[in-house]
Parts: structure tokens; C-alpha cells; sequence
């Protein structure tokens, strides 16, 4: 008999992560579900929606970390309170020129680096993440080129007995519209999904992210049924 397949499935509660978590269910994966507080303004929210997805898709284990020197180095709107999310007419959804107030540094390493400390321990076979091309216009470590790169350094970074997982990213070359589209086709549950940076308990409708997922929305065709508060 056939051993099922175990994915870690890298989950902060919003739109890309869900759809990604989904595709592996789909593809006949075991989910375990992660997720790291790294200090993100967020976080209470991020959280909650974690937990209800992870019931949702029937994961078979849920595990948090903290990662709290994130927020202790700084450098990011999204862990420093005396910094600015940018909202409105501040926001420039498609550059390409700079890297937002809202990176965090090297966040997805790191999160990935604690992600597969945990795939080893459980001996995964693939790590699924959210990476896409729109966020890969701003952020670095959601191009295709930073998860091939991760991967041969993976193969080298755990134990010569141990099972090496892959990073799988269903969604690297997508837009956000294509992946909504991916997402109603999956059948992922995105009404369940978290977006917004600011960590109100609705959605703000005009941080960055939720900025995205309005349009993403709108251009992919699909009724958003999100509660804005703006």
C-alpha cells in the first residue's frame, strides 16, 4: 500500500497560502499546517483565520512558532509600530522601481528555514507556499528563482537519513486574478481568507494588500464578498 504523501503547508490566512494549501489537498497530500508570529501587526487575526482553514481542509496538525527577532531587528511597517503602512492614494500597486515599507527582510527565508525544520521532523515530502508573481513585482523571495534556489540548498540542509522535502509554489507565475481563478476552481474556501496589514477585524479596503485582493477580485471576474471598512 501506497504511503500518503505529508505537505507542510506555510499559512498566514490569506488568499495565496489558502489556494496553495488547497492544491495540495487536492493533489492528495496530508496538510500540516504552519504558521509564525514574527510580530506582524496582524497577527490576532491572521491567526484565528489560520486555525478555521486548517479545520476547514481537514489538516491533520497545526503548528505555530514565534519568531520574535523580526520585530526586534525592525526595518519593516509591519513590525514597527513607529513606521507607516501606506494606504490609499500612497499605495503603488504595480511597482517594480523599489521595495514597499511593508517588506519584512528576509522574512520568507527565514519562515521557510522553520518550516523545514518542521517538514524534517515529520518527515514531509513538500512544503507549499503562496509565492506569486504579483507580490514577486515587489518582494524578491516570491520569485521562481528564489524557491529554485532554496531548494538546492535544502537538499544539503538536512540530515543524510532524512526524507528532503521540496518547496512546491502552485502559484508563482500566477496574478492575483489568476489565482482567485485557480482558487474558485480548486474550490478553496476564499471567503475564509485574511488580508489586510493593519490587523483590524475587518478588512481596511485600503492598505496594499487589501488593495489587492479588491482588484483581484474585480479583474478575475468573481463577486467579492469581503466586508471593507473602507
Amino acid at each position: 500500500m501506497a504511503r500518503t504523501k505529508i505537505a507542510v503547508c506555510v499559512c498566514s490566512g490569506g488568499i495565496d497560502s489558502t489556494v496553495a494549501a488547497t492544491i495540495a489537498s487536492q493533489e492528495g497530500y496530508n496538510l500540516y499546517f504552519f504558521h509564525a508570529s514574527y510580530g506582524q501587526r496582524a497577527e490576532a487575526c491572521e491567526k484565528e483565520t489560520v486555525e478555521i482553514i486548517a479545520r476547514y481542509l481537514g489538516a491533520k496538525e497545526l503548528k505555530f512558532v514565534e519568531i520574535p527577532f523580526l520585530k526586534e531587528l525592525g526595518g519593516s511597517a509591519l513590525t514597527d509600530a513607529k513606521r507607516t503602512v501606506p494606504v490609499g492614494e500612497e499605495v503603488h500597486l504595480d511597482s517594480d522601481k523599489e521595495t514597499p515599507p511593508t517588506w519584512v527582510p528576509c522574512r520568507n527565508l527565514i519562515l521557510l528555514a522553520h518550516a523545514s525544520a518542521y517538514a524534517e521532523v515529520i518527515g514531509a515530502d513538500a512544503l507549499f507556499v503562496g509565492f506569486n508573481a504579483e507580490e514577486a513585482r515587489s518582494y524578491p523571495d516570491n520569485e521562481a528563482e528564489f524557491v529554485k534556489r532554496y531548494n538546492t540548498v535544502l537538499e544539503k540542509a538536512v540530515a543524510s537519513f532524512s526524507r528532503v522535502p521540496s518547496v512546491k509554489a502552485p502559484l508563482v507565475h500566477l496574478l492575483k486574478p489568476e489565482i482567485i481563478k485557480k482558487g474558485m476552481e480548486v474550490k478553496a474556501p476564499l471567503l475564509l481568507t485574511y488580508s489586510c496589514y493593519l490587523g483590524e477585524e475587518k478588512h481596511c479596503g485600503i492598505c496594499a494588500s487589501c488593495l489587492h485582493r479588491r482588484r483581484g477580485f474585480k479583474d478575475a471576474g468573481v463577486v467579492d464578498l469581503t466586508e471593507y471598512i473602507r
